[in-house]
């Protein structure tokens, strides 16, 4: 009898490349791979443990699995493992641990007769595969695990065992994987890891160098959308890479830069290893060249021995450089990090500095959407809203556009009717589920050009 299995994933886009792993894994042995977990023999969780919120979450959710299905085998995957594994074994004793660099090995778990798997280190040997009846058009890859930063909030360099060192999977192997998801249908590929900015350290060679390779290796109409990218990271390499995201209309115009905070003397509390100064400079190269792009950003509010100079430096610096999208949070203390030491800003101090970034962050976000109303955008359509009363149209620099009625995968043009802080809203044009055959035309702004 064939073993069924279903994997329930938190956290991180690594986090759902991970979850991809061990599913082709245990498919390439034969097991089958199914969503409705009352169907399966074994359940893994793959967690997440950067916030308070997300592990109360998970660990409600193990509680939840432990009663109702007594019987079944979970297995429990992810940061939470190494930062919590006492508390996940209260909660679902019979559970079966295995840490975040096991992904890899998830045969030997599921197989085994050992309640806990400690993997010290990654084989960096197995790439998700690509399904099409389970990905849709979206590919996520990871490229590398490991970061070279040592943050004083930070409870993933826990979780995923360590800081200050990078590993990363071939440049080969990553084009061998692209290449066979765009031939069986893929539309975006999605290029994740830690800390991308550093990817290829350990190998001599870096992220533009894969990216240039795998554009010019890889035909196919398909959009790359590049992960988040540290700031002294990507300071090294961001010349060459804004030359290449400008000059090939399949990578997206997104950049993903994480400040976290405003405030240099903040930035020193949370060991950030750059300036300020040094985020500006990146923003502003990237505006200069591709006035256009979709700039996105990280902050975090109420962290320890934060004062209220150090707030508004960082609801400043987001209103000066027009930043369109800020990943707003409130200091969550983890455990085993330095910052869970310091002196805390108390939570109503938190609640008035969020609500108060949210509505400048909100209204500067409006302030760059609205300046796309009456153009005409090309991009993918990428996923039907939560709400599911509209197609979301991710455009060349990877705008959420609401359409109406599309197909998902099809490239299409957009005309931008209206905009929201969270989004813009269109009338579609044209499309390839028209049956409009295309051509790409650069030396318009708008980058795809539909002609019949």
């Amino acid at each position: 009898m064939v073993s069924r299995f279903s994997v329930i994933t938190f956290g991180c886009w690594l986090n759902k490349a991970d979850s991809d792993i061990m599913i082709s894994r245990l498919k390439a042995l034969g097991w089958e791979y199914v969503e409705d977990i009352d169907l399966a023999d074994v359940i893994i969780v793959n967690t997440c443990a950067v916030r308070e919120e997300a592990e109360r979450n998970e660990l409600k959710l193990l509680g939840k699995l432990g009663k109702e299905y007594p019987n079944k085998k979970v297995v429990v995957a992810g940061c939470l493992t190494r930062v919590r594994p006492a508390t996940i074994k209260d909660v679902v004793p019979n559970a079966i641990l295995v840490t975040s660099h096991g992904v890899e090995s998830i045969d030997r778990v599921v197989n085994g007769d050992l309640d806990m798997y400690v993997f010290d280190d990654r084989p960096m040997t197995y790439l998700p595969t690509y399904y099409p009846e389970l990905h849709g058009h979206r590919y996520v890859v990871p490229i590398q695990v490991g970061c070279l930063g040592n943050c004083s909030f930070c409870v993933t360099k826990i979780g995923r065992m360590g800081f200050g060192r990078v590993r990363s999977y071939g440049k080969d192997d990553i084009i061998r994987a692209v290449r066979d998801a765009v031939s069986r249908g893929a539309r975006e590929i999605y290029l994740t890891g830690q800390e991308i900015s550093a990817y290829g350290r350990d190998r001599g060679y870096d992220l533009v160098d894969l990216l240039e390779e795998l554009l010019r290796s890889v035909d196919g109409r398909y959009m790359v959308r590049l992960g988040m990218m540290e700031p002294l990271e990507l300071s090294k390499i961001i010349d060459r890479l804004i030359d290449v995201v400008k000059g090939d209309w399949r990578v997206y115009r997104f950049f993903h830069i994480p400040v976290q905070s405003g405030s240099d003397r903040v930035l020193m509390l949370m060991r950030r290893k750059y300036s300020v100064e040094l985020f500006r400079d990146i923003v502003r190269k990237i505006r200069t060249t591709i006035p256009d792009a979709t700039i996105a950003t990280d902050i975090i509010v109420g962290f320890p021995g934060e004062t209220d100079e150090d707030f508004w430096a960082s609801v400043k610096l987001i209103e000066e450089l027009g930043i369109d999208k800020v990943n707003l949070a409130r200091y969550s203390r983890r455990p085993f990090t330095e910052a869970a030491y310091m002196e805390q800003v108390p939570e109503q101090v938190k609640k008035e500095r969020s609500k108060i970034a949210t509505e400048v962050f909100s209204r500067v976000a409006f302030e760059r959407n609205r300046l796309f109303i009456g153009r005409e955008l090309w991009g993918i359509v990428s996923e039907i809203d939560f709400k599911g009363e509209n197609y979301v149209v991710r455009s060349y620099n990877y705008k959420p556009i609401a359409v109406r009625k599309a197909y998902i995968g099809a490239f299409v043009k957009v005309r931008i009717t209206d905009a929201t802080p969270q989004r813009l809203f269109g009338e579609l044009l044209e499309g390839e589920e028209l049956g409009v055959r295309y051509r790409v035309d650069f030396r318009l702004s708008e980058g795809l050009d539909l002609v019949s």
